[in-house]
């Protein structure tokens, strides 16, 4: 009886941990995806521009595309319960949380692919997502002209510019 207690707990312990790093990895794929989308609707016909930002109303994030001088409408890539930081330096030193006054704003060249510099001629080098716990955290990094997704254990991934 007290083996299979023991077995259920530890079951138990394991989906727990599965399922706390799950908001993490949505978040993750979710920018990922979008970033892709982006670079692709670029290198295309049309002019796109990515921006990423948190809602202050209520703490969760969001992304919205401006296709051609059109704004989409918000969509949710990410819940309040999970922290988005970025970098703007190639060393990956100023890591900045991601908050209701300020956006993560990126575009793509459209022969290349790369990353076009913002308004004060930085790049966005890396982002991370991290739950609001210990431990739980995913990286984005840039390299030229593509992202790069490796995952470094269960709870944490990285991608690459």
């Amino acid at each position: 009886m007290i083996a299979i207690s023991v077995v259920l707990i530890g079951a138990a312990t394991i989906s727990i941990r599965s399922v706390m790093g799950v908001e993490v990895k949505q978040c993750a794929r979710n920018i990922e995806s979008i970033i892709n989308k982006t670079r692709v609707t670029t290198m295309g016909k049309d002019s796109a521009v990515l921006e990423i930002y948190k809602d202050a109303s209520d703490g969760a994030y969001y992304y919205k595309t401006t296709i051609n001088g059109t704004v989409s409408a918000p969509s949710k890539i990410g819940k309040s319960r999970i922290d988005v930081y970025y970098s703007m330096k190639d060393d990956y030193s100023d890591k900045t949380q991601l908050n209701g006054s300020d956006s993560i704003v990126l575009q793509f060249d459209r022969s290349s692919g790369a990353q076009k510099p913002d308004a004060n001629n930085k790049y966005c080098s890396r982002i991370w997502i991290q739950k609001t716990a210990p431990r739980r955290l995913s990286r984005y990094t840039r390299r030229p002209a593509r992202w790069y997704v490796s995952n470094i254990h269960s709870l944490m991934m990285n991608i690459l510019f």
